[in-house]
């Protein structure tokens, strides 16, 4: 049986009323050998230790820790979702979200999940910010997914793209990752190095959108996290 069913019927045992429960205890009334009722104690014990690190990571990691109050304002001002993204390698994570009142039910960029550089203005913007060699990199070993994307895979060509992207400072998108979604994204530096994106995700719905004012409001927020990290 998978862990996380082992730990849902552990869980489950408790209530207002039942506290703390023995191991004994959960053999009997899971029916099963105290063997296995001490396993399912040591899956749960375990499963906490992962989410006192992910606590500990959040609270401690210094980007989200700058930009965590100014993605709230964010969100309440513009009403969509805030991502916070961390580049990862050659694909990006969110490290961070807050929900806004007219975002989209659900958003492929969920906290944890990595992400393709090549689709969505929130992974769009830093491949903009990308150096030259790995540009090179990604043109001789992601070309396919270059072309799915609708990307050049020709490295001068690609660059063209990228120079206006950066250019343009916000990247727009519209269900390029979610269907509805209206994506904005602006990349995220500490001096010279590029650490990610912050973006806001949108409905294609929602009420009274003004593309000009998001990005204005993106900008701002960005240079408020900048000014943080660098301080």
């Amino acid at each position: 049986m998978p862990k996380t069913v082992n730990v849902l019927q552990v869980l489950r045992l408790f209530s207002d009323e039942r506290r703390q429960i023995r191991v004994a205890e959960i053999a009997r009334l899971l029916q099963v050998s105290p063997a296995t009722a001490y396993r399912y104690v040591d899956e749960l014990e375990q499963v906490r230790t992962i989410v006192e690190l992910d606590r500990q990571i959040r609270e401690h990691d210094p980007l989200i820790a700058a930009a965590a109050d100014i993605m709230r304002g964010l969100s309440e001002r513009t009403g969509g979702t805030t991502l916070l993204v961390r580049l990862h390698g050659l694909t990006v994570m969110c490290v961070h979200q807050v929900r806004g009142r007219h975002g989209p039910m659900a958003v492929s960029y969920e906290r944890g999940r990595t992400m393709p550089l090549f689709r969505g203005a929130t992974s769009r913007i830093i491949l903009a910010h990308l150096g030259d060699e790995t540009i090179r990199q990604l043109v001789e070993n992601e070309a396919a997914m270059l072309r799915r994307a609708g990307l050049p895979t020709r490295v001068e060509a690609l660059r063209v793209q990228l120079a206006a992207w950066r250019e343009s400072r916000v990247v727009h998108s519209r269900g390029e990752v979610d269907p509805e979604a209206l994506g904005w994204a602006v990349p995220i530096h500490h001096g010279r190095q590029l650490l990610g994106s912050l973006s806001v995700v949108l409905s294609g719905r929602a009420p009274e959108i003004v593309p000009q004012r998001i990005a204005s409001q993106l900008e701002r927020a960005a240079l408020r996290v900048q000014g943080r990290l660098e301080a």
